[in-house]
């Protein structure tokens, strides 16, 4: 059984204080999938600790929760979710050839059926991010949640560098506007804090945050 470790904001930056308190979840990811977790950078682990814990204090809202990863391939916590027995779909062109518009595509009878869609540090590398939230807003049920990591850089003017992978890095304006605007039936679960924070880490010599963007698909 996972560690429970209680959410304090869903909207935030992931620094050293949240590596610090989900130091619980990330054990329980390396018990639960440790060749996998032994792959990782460490200090980005905390995404994955963040995701986790998320997930199992969100579902707590559902008698049965029903989850979707989206970007499944070596998700640490979509694979600690099947270890514990959670009921979760995962796609991934790398795992098993579906990315989301194709699963749209194929499972048109999917939309509006996930009381939970997830996906860890996938939106940086898609090229139209719009069009992949309001896809997952699509999949949710009335009163769903959509939970993202990203990576984050509140000073970053379009041309500047970028790690090899990423489209791009997110502003606090990305994510509470144009982001939200694509996903016309959510909201954003709590106030976000975004602006707060100094970046922290480092890779390809670009030094940036991540950042947690946490939606629910509005009930009526």
């Amino acid at each position: 059984m996972a560690t429970i470790t209680k959410v304090p904001r869903f909207n935030t930056i992931l620094d050293d204080g949240a590596r610090r308190l989900y130091a619980p979840v990330i054990s329980t990811l390396f018990a639960l999938a440790p060749e996998m977790m032994e792959r990782k950078f460490p200090a980005a682990n905390v995404q994955q600790g963040f995701m986790l814990a998320a997930i199992l204090e969100l579902s707590s809202a559902f008698p049965k929760t029903k989850t979707l990863c989206v970007g499944c391939h070596e998700d640490t916590a979509y694979e600690s979710l099947l270890k514990m027995g959670v009921r979760a779909d995962g796609i991934d062109p790398n795992a098993n050839g579906v990315d989301l518009d194709k699963f749209l595509a194929l499972y048109p009878e999917r939309r509006g059926t996930y009381d939970i869609v997830f996906s860890t540090s996938v939106l940086e590398h898609v090229s139209k991010d719009e069009d992949f939230v309001s896809g997952i807003d699509s999949l949710l049920v009335p009163g769903g949640y959509g939970i993202f990591t990203c990576d984050f850089k509140n000073t970053w003017k379009v041309g500047e560098r970028l790690p090899w992978s990423d489209v791009r890095f997110y502003r606090s304006s990305d994510l509470s506007d144009r982001l939200l605007r694509a996903m016309p039936h959510c909201q954003l679960i709590d106030k976000p804090n975004w602006d707060e924070f100094q970046p922290d880490f480092e890779f390809d010599n670009c030094l940036y945050n991540f950042a947690t963007f946490t939606v629910q698909r509005n009930v009526n």
